[in-house]
């Protein structure tokens, strides 16, 4: 057993303990007599003589303190309620909030005792209580989710989800059922965002017979004014020109035409030029007459977007006292333009040639083409097999747009932008499970299961060997189940879990908003996307790498380019690309060292001791402090950023209040600790011309002076495990874990393996529980 956080050394009271748990080792030759096994402890010898001395005083009788009656407390049985309050009471006495501070504290080794005697008694609790897997909720795809599923689904390489408005945060992630709402607003960017996407996956170029958009004169806005508008063509009478708008599709080269001819007067032609973007292009002679208009045309590239595009009089003669009339006036005269191609030749994208997988060829009837197609389609966007009805409904949208003129490719789009406006695509709807496994709960069926796995592993769709297993009904098994997510785990894909579950754990989007002093911080802008990026690649490093996941902590390696290199005053990396690099300074790696980290924990000017251990308690020992009382979460920032002296006497005051102290006793000396970083991630040795101050002490009397001696308290104990779980939890689920749930997660951490616990170990271990693989009867 591993000592709580905050509590003293109970020494050979543990070790003796943990030898009476797991039994003696077999003595080697030259080692030490193994120490005589100590009593695991007991409710009875253990647990209520601590209860009855430290806690029964407040917390029994008529008018019991906070309404927590602790008298006849048990958990033999165990109920729901009472190993809840178990759990609860555990948490306060390794948080050294139970008994309140302004009591004497128990002897370290009886907190010790009946903290392992909790430990103990909350994973039998998990044994013999009824499983519940919770309320399942319907969850909207997160913008992140929407991204990555439309990439995979169509291997499109653009961010069609970019311009969404932001999913709100719940429990600290952005893909939690119970926040997810729906917008008017955001419906509208859904549909906007399918009809591009159609646009992009559907190759609708024919070289031979490349798109022509024509602009009519008498629908573009003329520079001199209506009147230079005659019927259904605008004479530039004066130097002006006559524009319009269009969208191309791609990059590429198009041509330009104009039908023109000129009213002629003077020694030479009428001349014109091309407008593109307000740009003019080389003129070009129009000899031509109204008897006999010509056409113009000039080839030239063009990026994909809007444009204005037009025709400009370049060369206006006017000399109304000439003798002949027909000598008196030059004017340039525009029928249409057209803007027409891509007329260069490219290859399909790849999205076209994943549309049309299933196309049995032309061949066919478009009804036998189409059906195949949207079959495809929409059970892999749907992520459970189309029903024959369905397919009809789409079948139904292509020969529609066939039978009005439209290729088939076209039709294809429309049913396309069906698809993804969709229910079934834009929420992840779990349908009624298959088998039951008696009165508690059911399994999952085979595509409702593959869809929460792949979400939670790769934020996105299920791809074809995971929807295969699906359709068998074999993910159902646990043992089938675990190989697809190692399986799963060692795909790239599964570098989600670092871009999206870690950056949102770690606070780290909150980096695209942070606006840190640039009189006290210059540079900073550079370094936004590098320092979100090092957090990314240190946990997938870990995941991947399969290390010990408490190097999230301790990890002696981290990734750098030139730019985050010189801000951490490292030996210096050459170019943009982040690379990973080996640390000697022990000021370095881990979490707690992340410049991303620091920044996001600081404020503008400064940086916040009380944020940065209200972080490290939310984010590392799942430990949140409570809101603080109104007007108590209040600093003079002016003479706060003065010196660091001054915010730790702010700090003492806030302490001296009973309200503020048994939280700010627990953040402050957590934050105190990094002061040696600056409100940007940088090291520093002194703060307003005075030497920083990293000391602080722990609840239980126990001294910190820096990260070293951070990170040893707070691998003192499986909180860091537990935290690390339940975040996993919260995020493969889409929910707050119930407290059915939270006994099982203290089980769950209490079950990795002691020597060296991966990230794939805590991960699988998400994935194997009930509330992960079944549902609650009825829903």
């Amino acid at each position: 057993m591993r000592r709580p956080l905050f509590l003293a050394a109970a020494g050979t009271a543990l070790v003796g303990l943990a030898w009476a748990v797991v039994g003696p080792l077999s003595q080697g030759e030259g080692e030490p007599p193994p120490q005589p096994p100590v009593a695991p402890p007991t409710f009875a010898l253990d647990a209520k003589p601590f209860l009855d001395t430290h806690c029964a005083v407040c917390h029994s009788g008529a008018s019991p303190e906070g309404g927590l009656d602790l008298a006849g407390f048990t958990v033999d049985p165990p109920s729901l309620r009472d190993v809840g309050r178990l759990l609860d009471l555990r948490r306060r006495v390794v948080a050294a909030e139970m008994p309140p501070l302004t009591s004497e504290r128990p002897p370290a080794e009886a907190i010790a005792r009946f903290v392992a005697w909790a430990d103990l008694a909350l994973v039998a609790a998990d044994r013999a209580l009824p499983s519940d897997p919770g309320r399942v909720t319907v969850r909207r795809l997160s913008r992140f989710e929407y991204g990555r599923t439309m990439k995979h689904l169509l291997d499109l390489d653009f961010e069609p989800g970019a311009g969404f408005p932001a999913d709100d945060l719940g429990y600290g992630f952005d893909n939690i059922g119970d926040v997810l709402t729906m917008s008017p607003l955001l419906l509208e960017k859904y549909a906007d965002a399918a009809e591009e996407i159609a646009r992009r996956a559907v190759w609708l170029e024919d070289p031979k017979n490349p798109v022509v958009r024509r602009l009519e004169a008498e629908g573009m806005v003329s520079s001199i004014g209506v009147e230079s508008l005659q019927g259904d063509r605008v004479n530039l009478f004066s130097p002006g020109n006559v524009t319009a708008f269009v969208t191309l599709p791609r990059d590429g080269d198009y041509l330009l035409r104009a039908r023109v001819f000129g009213q002629q007067a003077g020694p030479e032609p009428a001349r014109m030029a091309f407008l593109v973007d307000e740009a003019r292009r080389a003129p070009l002679d129009v000899p031509e007459t109204q008897a006999a208009p010509g056409v113009r045309e000039e080839r030239l590239r063009l990026t994909a977007g809007r444009h204005q595009v037009g025709a400009a009089f370049t060369n206006d003669y006017y000399r109304p006292e000439s003798p002949d009339p027909t000598q008196r006036d030059r004017n340039l005269v525009v029928d249409w333009l057209e803007v027409v191609g891509p007329v260069d030749v490219l290859p399909p994208p790849a999205s076209h040639a994943r549309l049309l997988a299933k196309d049995p060829g032309a061949k066919s009837s478009v009804k036998v083409r189409a059906a195949a197609v949207v079959k495809d389609l929409a059970s892999r966007a749907w992520r459970r097999p189309a029903s024959g009805d369905e397919v009809k409904r789409l079948v139904t949208l292509v020969e529609g747009a066939v039978g009005a003129g439209k290729r088939f490719e076209e039709g294809l789009g429309l049913a396309l932008q069906a698809v993804l406006v969709s229910p079934h695509f834009l929420f992840r709807l779990e349908p009624g499970a298959a088998t039951g496994t008696g009165g508690t709960s059911k399994d999952l069926d085979g595509h409702t299961l593959a869809t929460r796995l792949s979400y939670f592993l790769w934020s996105s769709l299920p791809d074809e060997a995971l929807t295969a297993l699906a359709t068998r009904g074999k993910l159902t098994d646990p043992q089938a189940l675990e190989a697809e997510a190692r399986r799963m785990l060692a795909d790239p894909r599964s570098k989600a879990l670092a871009e999206n579950f870690a950056v949102q754990w770690l606070e780290l989007r909150n980096l695209s908003a942070l606006a840190p002093d640039p009189q006290r911080f210059p540079g900073f802008e550079r370094l936004r996307e590098p320092l979100r990026r090092e957090a990314e690649l240190v946990f997938d490093a870990v995941l991947r790498e399969k290390r010990d996941l408490r190097e999230l902590l301790t990890a002696r390696f981290t990734f750098v380019n030139g730019a985050l290199a010189a801000h951490y005053g490292l030996p210096a990396v050459e170019g943009e690309e982040l690379r990973r690099v080996e640390l000697l300074d022990e000021r370095r790696g881990g979490i707690l060292a992340l410049g991303g980290v620091l920044a996001v924990t600081s404020n503008p000017t400064r940086t916040s001791p009380v944020k940065r251990g209200k972080w490290v308690l939310e984010n590392v020992l799942d430990a949140p402090p409570r809101p603080p009382p109104p007007g108590a979460d209040s600093l003079d920032e002016a003479a706060a950023t003065a010196s660091a002296a001054t915010l730790r006497e702010k700090l003492e005051i806030h302490r001296q209040n009973p309200e503020c102290a048994t939280c700010h006793t627990r953040m402050d000396a957590l934050g105190f600790a990094l002061e040696r970083y600056d409100a940007v991630g940088r090291l520093r040795e002194e703060e307003g011309g005075r030497p920083v101050d990293t000391r602080g002490l722990l609840p239980d009397g126990r001294a910190v002076d820096g990260l070293a001696t951070l990170r040893t308290a707070l691998l003192d104990d499986h909180a860091f495990l537990r935290c690390l779980a339940r975040k996993l939890f919260t995020f493969a689920l889409g929910r707050a874990p119930t407290p059915r749930d939270e006994i099982a997660l203290f089980a769950l951490a209490e079950g990795l393996p002691r020597e060296k616990p991966t990230l794939e170990d805590l991960i699988l271990a998400v994935v194997r529980s009930e509330a992960f693989r079944k549902r609650r009867p009825g829903q």
